[in-house]
């Protein structure tokens, strides 16, 4: 009982204590930053890739996913849909990175019992 107690508070306390921070999702394409949005509007954004290829990113509900693209292997797509700090989606043959980042800094670097 106490394990389980113990995993309980190591999985709520971090989950906790980043709530009243609003995040946004960041957009790099080839190393360069190409948007910030936040995850607080639901949206879809189209990111072009050199003349024809593409993904679509969708902000829905709090969670960010990449509904569709045209890139070879389509991982993008099938990874799921990100919600919290220092998650990200990667497409490789898009040179594309989308992740989450808090807007405020916190103070807590990580939290141990």
């Amino acid at each position: 009982m106490g394990i389980l107690l113990t995993a309980l508070m190591l999985w709520l306390v971090p989950l906790l204590l980043n709530k009243g921070a609003p995040a946004v999702v960041r957009i790099l394409q080839d190393g360069q930053e190409i948007g910030t949005y936040s995850v607080l509007e639901d949206q879809t954004i189209s990111i072009p890739y050199e003349e024809e290829g593409y993904n679509l990113l969708l902000i829905s509900g709090g969670q960010v996913s990449v509904s569709d693209a045209d890139c070879p292997d389509g991982l993008c797509v099938r990874q799921r849909a990100i919600t919290r700090n220092g998650e990200s989606i990667i497409c490789l043959p898009h040179k594309l990175v989308i992740q989450i980042e808090s807007k405020e800094e916190s103070d807590l670097d990580a939290v141990t019992y």
